[in-house]
């Protein structure tokens, strides 16, 4: 019971920070509710694994630590993003990298329960987590480009492209 109890509440603050996290990718508003949504999304995930724990194969377990250790870094990289927030000016460009980053990690576990919950195979899972990051990272590129136009021209081209 108490993991239904803490995977609902996981999912109900994962979406509120996805909300909130593209509210506050333009003008850093409702940063907060986006922060502090994120921080409950892990520890009602870190709850929810450690109520079943015991009941967990040796594979389950190794997966889902990863889940906790990514909500783990989800949240230094929304504590980094709220150092630099944009106070009345728009958002610098490694704010939006911040910010984009965990909304984009946020859709593609969105979209990866949605296709487990269809009962798709592995791999089908495994290949649109990986089309979703890395359509995510092309998406996030575009939108901090628009956000931050001066971010493109001041970045070499080859660490746009990821290379640098």
């Amino acid at each position: 019971m108490w993991h239904t109890v803490f995977i609902a509440a996981h999912a109900a603050a994962a979406t509120l920070a996805f909300v909130a996290g593209c509210i506050a990718l333009r003008r850093g508003t409702l940063f907060g509710t986006y922060f502090w949504s994120l921080v409950a999304m892990v520890v009602f995930l870190a709850l929810a694994v450690t109520a079943e724990w015991s009941l967990l194969d040796a594979a389950t377990r190794l997966v889902v630590t990863g889940f906790v250790a990514l909500g783990g870094f989800m949240l230094w990289r929304a504590a980094r993003a709220r150092s630099i927030r944009p106070a009345s000016a728009g958002p610098s460009p490694r704010y939006v990298e911040h910010v984009g980053f965990t909304l984009v990690a946020l859709l593609d576990a969105f979209l990866v329960v949605a296709v487990l919950n269809l009962g798709a195979a592995g791999w089908v899972v495994v290949a649109v987590g990986l089309l979703v990051a890395g359509a995510g990272h092309v998406a996030l590129r575009a939108v901090r480009d628009r956000l931050v136009p001066q971010a493109s021209a001041a970045v070499p081209l080859a660490a746009r492209l990821g290379h640098g």
